[in-house]
């Protein structure tokens, strides 16, 4: 059954409901074989939606683990973040294909001079996944400014439960 507050996004053969709320910004550089599309949330949030040829992604990563394990460790790396922790794991099936979800908390220290000993809570929500029907990837990621609602990985996970990959 369909929420009456989500509308459909659809493009290149894919879709994702997504909240009414939203504002869509479509990458001008997407083309059907990669590119990405960010859902911005009255609130300030954002999630990003991202797609590729799944044959590029397989030379690096065999496995649809192993790329979302690489986007783990890409967080991990960018912008020193401190007391990182991956806070869940699953593994989800989604359009029939199994699809990695990480849940991640970091805190990341403030910009400026004198504030280099103060950090911020962010939290990262992901979710990969590799489909050969289409020969794409695609992520579906949001990384939350430290005023970012609880719930958000929820939401995300909803928008992620109806995505239509082929």
């Amino acid at each position: 059954m369909k929420n009456e507050n989500f509308e459909t996004f659809s493009v290149y053969g894919f879709s994702i409901e997504y909240p009414q709320v939203c504002r869509i910004e479509f990458n001008p550089k997407s083309r059907r074989e990669s590119g990405d599309v960010v859902f911005h949330f009255p609130d300030r949030e954002k999630l990003y939606l991202s797609w590729g040829v799944l044959e590029q992604a397989r030379k690096r990563f065999p496995t649809v683990e192993k790329q979302a394990e690489q986007g783990v460790e890409t967080l991990r790396k960018s912008g020193n973040p401190k007391n990182f922790e991956r806070v869940q794991q699953d593994t989800l099936n989604i359009n029939t294909h199994s699809a990695i979800y990480n849940h991640l908390k970091l805190a990341q220290p403030l910009p400026g001079l004198f504030s280099s000993k103060k950090t911020t809570e962010r939290h990262s929500h992901s979710c990969h996944l590799q489909c050969e029907d289409s020969s794409r990837y695609f992520v579906i990621y949001s990384l939350l400014s430290p005023r970012g609602p609880e719930d958000f990985g929820e939401l995300l996970l909803t928008m992620v439960h109806s995505f239509k990959c082929h």
